[in-house]
């Protein structure tokens, strides 16, 4: 048997990485030079070909009158503020335990800076054993019942999340500025890729999520003010790149199907930014502390149900990287709750050093860890042999906690 000439593959691999890497380096600085181009686009010019873009091959964000790209400072901090996170965590139903049920965990946590600073920590476990926990159903028709588990107790959980959100900032000081976030996005993802029945969209978001939010936007009319935020470190996402690609240029979106693809294109202009991230673009044009201009996504959202079909977002330099920040309509039109928002989340992750110390805190009184679930288990079984009920467990689960070898 002939073993593998490594030197052989190392002289191939030297090859090819060679290569790889001064195509790389041309890219870059082909795209570096598209961003300067970009940057000197006027907001007018942006926001036009940004607004009747068409269906393209690529997602474009829109932009409004802060123009299609820049360095925006933070505003001063106050004095005294509140920064509060709330995530979360659960245990899905186990179909080889003989007892259906979930388990939601909620942690949280509230700081407060400035003449008397505090800290506060929850987590708070929720158990859905009963069956009017463990469905949802439609009123008026019993047979139109969806089981809350998979992706849709992912759903759910967030729901949750953005509930107790609001009411832990209800719970606070009215005159003390306060920054509320959440881990993620406000676009609430996972209703909308779920193949849900409508009541169930219809009830986590009319009858639920759109009340808490309504009630963070109320909260926001305090004297202090209240700024909500969704968080998302090192993203992917890709639609502020479709703008500037849609800036330089110019072409119809009939033109831009035929010659386009998502990261490349067969139009010079367009090509020189295609295949990046928008991460990488505002590493090259923000400075630290500094957010981008605000946007709106391209890409629709249920959040339409919510009175409100398009996610606003920036991206900021927090020192340690570039983050994406989305908020809700409200903060995005009031110039004051947006700057506080910045100006907030940047000293967050100053003291995080490099993600929101709050959001990080939150996590850690939410999470489940394996040998969390283990326990659980273990006590479900033990509580229905104490009450003299049977408790199979399937052949493949007891295998795991008792291997044979």
């Amino acid at each position: 048997m002939m073993a593998l000439d490594l030197g052989k593959a190392t002289l191939q691999l030297q090859s090819a990485i060679g290569e790889v890497a001064m195509t790389l380096r041309n890219r870059r600085q082909r795209f570096a030079d598209a961003v300067d181009v970009a940057l000197v686009i006027s907001p007018a010019e942006a926001r036009e070909r940004t607004d009747a873009v068409g269906e393209r091959p690529f997602v474009v964000a829109q932009t409004h009158e802060e123009g299609l790209l820049a360095s925006i400072p933070p505003p001063a901090l106050p004095d005294d503020w509140s920064a509060v996170s709330v995530d979360g965590s659960h245990i899905d139903v186990d179909r080889h335990l003989p007892l259906s049920c979930y388990l939601v965990n909620l942690g949280g946590c509230v700081i407060t800076y400035g003449n008397q600073p505090g800290c506060t920590l929850f987590s708070e476990p929720a158990l859905a054993v009963r069956e009017g926990e463990l469905y949802l159903r439609e009123s008026g028709r019993p047979q139109a019942e969806t089981a809350i588990t998979g992706p849709l107790l992912g759903a759910l959980r967030t729901v949750r999340e953005v509930e107790k959100l609001a009411e832990t900032v209800e719970s606070l000081q009215p005159r003390l500025p306060t920054l509320a976030v959440l881990d993620g996005t406000l676009a609430f993802w996972d209703l909308q890729h779920g193949s849900y029945p409508r009541n169930v969209v219809r009830s986590f978001i009319n009858d639920r999520l759109s009340p808490a939010l309504e009630k963070l936007r109320d909260l926001a009319q305090r004297p202090g003010g209240v700024t909500l935020a969704a968080y998302t470190s090192k993203p992917r996402t890709t639609e502020v790149v479709g703008a500037v690609r849609a800036s330089l240029c110019g072409t119809t979106a009939t033109e831009c199907t035929r010659s386009c693809s998502t990261r490349r294109s067969d139009l010079p202009n367009c090509d020189r930014a295609a295949g990046f991230d928008d991460r990488e673009l505002f590493e090259l044009v923000l400075e630290p502390g500094h957010r981008s201009p605000l946007y709106t996504s391209g890409r629709r959202s249920r959040a339409g149900e919510l009175g409100n079909q398009w996610t606003h977002f920036y991206y900021v330099n927090v020192g340690f990287e570039i983050a994406r920040v989305e908020a809700p309509p409200w903060v995005a039109d009031d110039p004051s709750l947006l700057g506080m928002g910045h100006a907030m989340l940047v000293r967050q992750g100053e003291l995080g050093l490099g993600y929101p110390v709050v959001i990080s805190e939150a996590h850690e009184q939410a999470v489940v860890t394996g040998h969390d679930r283990s326990e659980f288990q273990k006590v479900v079984l033990s509580m229905l042999e104490k009450q003299g009920l049977p408790a199979p467990e399937s052949g493949k689960s007891r295998s795991k906690r008792l291997p044979a070898v």
